[in-house]
């Protein structure tokens, strides 16, 4: 006979409202190193349209890296733009590494959408890192992903 106790309700009838977040999540990881440049990282950011990005030593967080950086050295004289893209200055070498903010925001990919949502706001951050149980990553939520959610459970509802 089966013990009831052990048994998971969300696994049984899991809530479409609140999914998990391998459910949700973008499975590809979009991440730097440390000695990646800071053009680099805008352009890794832009093309992903991401505001923060993993810094991965193998396969391992060590922080993270936001926009909000990026723009400071632009605003410092650190950076410049020339035509449409951002380049370093040949006498300035801004890399991950030393704009670099910790911890990196992890959660388990069996994590509830909702509890991420509230993590992510608590934290003020903007990206999390979705780990697989042998502590490597699988995928990211970003808000884009929390908001095409919450976009399909309205759709749902008006149809």
């Amino acid at each position: 006979m089966t013990d009831l106790s052990a048994v998971d309700p969300a696994r049984i009838a899991p809530d479409a409202a609140n999914p998990t977040v391998a459910e949700v999540m973008r499975s590809e990881v979009v991440f730097c190193l440390p000695s990646t440049p800071i053009d680099a990282l805008a352009k890794l950011m832009a093309d992903n349209d991401i505001t923060e990005i993993p810094v991965l030593i193998d396969r391992r967080p060590v922080g993270y890296v936001r926009s909000r950086d990026i723009l400071e050295h632009l605003v410092e004289g650190d950076v410049q733009l020339a035509g449409s893209d951002l380049v370093r200055q040949s006498d300035v070498d801004v890399l991950a590494r030393d704009i670099l903010h910790g911890p990196t925001l992890l959660v388990d990919e069996n994590a509830q959408l909702l509890e991420v949502i509230a993590l992510m706001r608590q934290s003020q951050r903007t990206t999390a890192l979705v780990m697989h149980e042998d502590e490597s990553p699988v995928g990211m939520v970003t808000v884009r992903e929390v908001a095409a959610h919450l976009a399909r459970g309205l759709e749902a509802g008006a149809a």
